[in-house]
């Protein structure tokens, strides 16, 4: 029997209604102390005491990049502007080859030390010595990174390279009377954090809650205006809900469903959302080191093959809408190329067209209802997502009966967050539901996606480009929009970029990705709202959730 959406709607409504329910009568996680902040931020059945800011693959906890460490220039992606931090102000020299920073007076270290020019120019030179921590190759356009005085900091570029400047701006500045004294930086899980940052003392830290409390030597007068931050642990949205709910959670960055019957009417004066486009999208990532996956027909095909409408209504709750085919949306749909809806849509849904893709790659029907390949053995691939975020869970399971009418088996597997990454940064997976890099301009997406520099190979840890993708005409077109200032010249090579993106489908592009952010303000208050939009609401924008952190006040 099949089911209509309304159906489906109902079935998942009900389903959330029961956990619900049963977390109501186990919930453990429960927080006496109403002077700290409870925040989810993460999904993890059990904590690790982790707060190295430099190493990605070490899954350090939040907030260690913007609540904890901080760096020159933090960008407000709802503002669309970029804010003096530890910096307060830049100039370019040279003919855009170098970039003179002004490191502000008076910062100290939560251990009272000096902060100083000297530590950013030792955090650069950190990662020239150690490679591994260089994971986006900042040291492939720098020639060094200088203090010349304890307010002034020289970055020397090998090459005229204009976003350079977000590339040193928001690195995180660690300090150098700490990290000097390692034997191996690599090894270090820098379990009691010595930051700049409005957070940085750990009170306590077990398994299954940790705090940390305000940086007693902070140098904005009178912030945070909190005593501490409180992280119980949290396996799924459903939990994230209940802990709303019941008011033993002040902030989240989760999907809900039905968020106005579930969350909002149970007590509209302190139940409160913001669900903004970011401009970008969610895809379902294609590793292109996968030989089937190498070619391009058949990852159009599985495109063509999703009915994006069902996702959005199914996975998503009408939350959002299906992706254009550039990725780009909302706010970014602005850098649309004129030519671009004269382009093939392989964001439509099409199944014929599908099926057109995969029988001209060689992939014949074994059955009514699975193809094989050249070998005899079967079109499959495994769907990773994280465990707990049921948003993608469903999503990744309408996908998964999409692509069953083309004749494609995908089998529907969750980590947890820890081993999702893990398995993402190292290439360790087949297709995954993610994000892609954002910026200020769509050259942060592109570089993300087609940069051959990035393009790492299986096994080996990547930061970026996890689908493992590289395009050498991309990176002409990207080395150029490095050269230049000019605007029109940006939008030029910007338009050439999207046709490349969507010639060559690197990744597939699901949906609108919006930015998850709610709010309980029975113990706090001045949360980012659309109408106080002062930074964004969730937690999961890095490192721009800091501008939440000194800004909430206890009620």
């Amino acid at each position: 029997m099949s089911l209509n959406f309304m159906d489906m709607q109902k079935i998942i409504l009900n389903t959330f209604l029961t956990t619900l329910f049963i977390f109501c009568a186990c919930e453990q996680n429960t927080i006496q102390d109403r002077d700290g902040l409870v925040i989810h931020t993460e999904f993890f059945t059990s904590w690790v005491r982790n707060f190295e800011p430099l190493n990605p693959a070490s899954i350090p906890r939040w907030p260690t990049s913007g609540g904890i460490y901080e760096p020159l220039y933090i960008y407000n992606p709802v503002q669309t502007e970029w804010v003096p931090w530890l910096a307060t102000d830049y100039s370019w020299q040279d003919n855009n080859k170098k970039l003179l920073f002004t490191i502000r007076s008076g910062v100290q270290w939560s251990d009272g030390k000096p902060f100083t020019a000297h530590d950013v120019a030792y955090t650069f030179n950190l990662k020239k010595n150690y490679p591994a921590l260089d994971t986006r190759n900042s040291w492939g356009f720098l020639e060094s990174v200088d203090a010349v005085s304890d307010t002034k900091v020289v970055v020397s570029f090998n090459r005229v390279y204009v976003p350079g400047f977000g590339a040193i701006a928001e690195q995180i500045i660690i300090p150098k009377h700490i990290w000097r004294e390692l034997e191996d930086p690599l090894k270090f899980s820098n379990p009691n954090p010595v930051g700049t940052g409005p957070f940085t003392e750990v009170l306590r830290f077990n398994s299954q809650v940790w705090e940390l409390g305000k940086n007693p030597n902070y140098w904005q007068p009178g912030k945070p205006h909190i005593e501490k931050l409180i992280f119980p642990t949290h396996s799924n949205n459903e939990q994230t809900t209940l802990s709303l709910l019941s008011g033993k959670l002040d902030w989240a960055g989760a999907f809900i469903p039905a968020i106005e019957r579930i969350f909002v009417d149970k007590d509209p004066e302190h139940h409160h959302y913001w669900f903004r486009d970011t401009g970008y999208s969610t895809f379902l990532h294609t590793n292109n080191k996968n030989p089937d996956l190498s070619n391009v027909n058949v990852r159009k095909a599985i495109s063509y093959a999703i009915d994006r409408e069902q996702v959005v209504k199914v996975g998503m709750y009408n939350y959002t809408t299906p992706a254009h085919v550039t990725s780009l949306s909302g706010p970014m749909s602005k850098w649309h190329s004129p030519e671009i809806n004269l382009k093939e849509n392989w964001t439509s849904y099409n199944v014929e067209k599908a099926n057109e893709l995969l029988d001209s790659a060689g992939y014949k029907w074994k059955d009514e209802n699975q193809r094989i390949k050249a070998d005899g053995s079967l079109l499959a691939f495994d769907i990773i997502v994280v465990s707990g975020w049921s948003d993608w869970i469903r999503s990744a399971q309408v996908i998964s009966q999409n692509l069953k009418k083309v004749g494609i088996k995908a089998a529907v597997r969750t980590y947890d967050f820890g081993a999702w990454m893990v398995r993402m940064q190292q290439g360790d997976f087949d297709m995954s539901i993610g994000w892609a890099d954002k910026g200020i301009t769509p050259y942060n997406f592109f570089k993300w996606m087609m940069f051959t520099e990035y393009v790492k190979p299986v096994g080996e840890t990547a930061d970026v480009n996890w689908h493992r993708f590289g395009l050498k005409k991309a990176d002409l077109l990207i080395k150029e929009l490095e050269k230049t200032s000019d605007d029109n010249e940006i939008k030029n090579i910007i338009f050439q970029l999207q046709h490349l993106f969507v010639e060559n489908a690197p990744s597939i592009p699901l949906f609108a990705e919006p930015s998850w952010g709610e709010c309980n303000t029975k113990y706090f208050t001045n949360f980012p709202s659309e109408e106080n939009p002062y930074g964004p609401l969730s937690t999961n924008e890095i490192p721009s959730f800091v501008f939440a952190l000194i800004n909430i006040k206890k009620r």
